[in-house]
C-alpha cells in the first residue's frame, strides 16, 4: 500500500511541476514576481511550493482532511494551505491575480465510489459547479484570470478517473462527472466571464496511460491528435477543439481585461 502511495504522490509532483510550466508559458503576463495566485484543490501543494519559489505569492486551499495530514506529514509548514470549500472560500473579494483550479470541477456535486469506480451525479449538481466558479471569480481581481482544467466531459474516453494508475473509463455524453466546454462557458458567463479554450501543447504528458503498453503505443498518435486540434484552436475554430479534445485548459476573463 505504501509503494502504490508513494507512486501516486511521485506522478502528482511531476503533473504539479509540468502544470506550472505549462501556465506560466500560457499566462506570462499573468505570473509575475510577487503576482497573487490561489491553487483551488491544491492537493498536496506541489504546485503551490513550486509557484513559491518562482517568486509568485501562492497559497493553497483544498478541503480534504486526508490532504491537510499528508500536508503536515511532509511538514510543509512555510507553504500555506487553507482547508475550506471552494463554494464558501475565506478570502476577499478580488484578493488574488490568479485563480487555478486544476482537475477539481468535476469532483464537485457527484458521488463516487471505487473498486469498482461509479460516479452519480446529485441532483443540484450544476447548481454546486455553477457557485464554485462564481466564488472563484469573486475571489479574482476584476483584471486578473481564472483559469479551470479538467477532463473533457464531450470526450467519450476519461484517462484520469479509474481504480489504478492508468486505468481509463468509457463514459456516456454527457457525463455525469465530467463537465463540457459548454458548460463552463455557461457558468462563467454567469459570473460575468467569457471563457477561451487554451491549447493543449506541453500541457498533458501521457504519464498514467504511458505506464501501460498500449499507452506507449498510442502516445506518438495521441499528441499529433492534439497538435491538429491546437493548429484548428490557432485557426479561430474553437467549436472543434471543445468537443474532441480529451482535456479542456479554459480561460475566464471579463470584458475588456488584458
Amino acid at each position: 500500500m505504501s509503494h502504490l502511495l508513494e507512486e501516486a504522490e511521485a506522478l502528482e509532483q511531476r503533473a504539479a511541476a509540468g502544470r506550472v510550466d505549462y501556465l506560466a508559458a500560457r499566462l506570462a503576463r499573468e505570473v509575475v514576481p510577487g503576482a497573487r495566485l490561489l491553487d483551488a484543490g491544491c492537493g498536496n501543494g506541489y504546485a503551490v511550493e513550486i509557484w513559491r519559489e518562482r517568486g509568485v505569492a501562492a497559497v493553497g486551499v483544498d478541503n480534504s482532511r486526508y490532504r491537510l495530514a499528508r500536508w503536515a506529514a511532509l511538514r510543509r509548514a512555510r507553504t500555506p494551505l487553507v482547508l475550506a470549500d471552494a463554494g464558501r472560500l475565506p478570502f476577499a473579494d478580488g484578493a488574488f491575480d490568479l485563480v487555478v483550479s486544476s482537475g477539481m470541477i468535476e469532483h464537485v456535486g457527484v458521488v463516487e465510489s471505487s473498486s469498482p469506480y461509479r460516479v452519480a451525479a446529485r441532483p443540484d449538481q450544476a447548481g454546486r459547479r455553477a457557485a464554485v466558479v462564481a466564488e472563484l471569480d469573486r475571489v479574482t481581481e476584476p483584471a486578473g484570470t481564472l483559469v479551470v482544467d479538467c477532463p473533457n466531459g464531450s470526450f467519450p474516453v476519461d484517462f484520469w478517473h479509474g481504480d489504478r494508475l492508468g486505468a481509463f473509463r468509457i463514459h456516456p455524453i454527457p457525463d455525469p462527472l465530467l463537465p463540457r466546454f459548454a458548460d463552463l462557458s455557461e457558468w462563467g458567463r454567469a459570473a460575468g466571464r467569457a471563457a477561451r479554450l487554451l491549447p493543449l501543447a506541453r500541457r498533458l504528458s501521457f504519464r498514467q496511460v504511458g505506464s501501460r503498453w498500449w499507452g506507449r503505443l498510442l502516445a506518438p498518435l495521441a499528441r499529433l491528435y492534439l497538435a491538429v486540434l491546437d493548429l484548428a484552436l490557432q485557426l479561430g475554430w474553437q467549436a472543434l477543439p471543445a468537443r474532441l479534445q480529451p482535456y479542456l485548459v479554459v480561460a475566464f476573463r471579463r470584458p475588456g481585461a488584458r
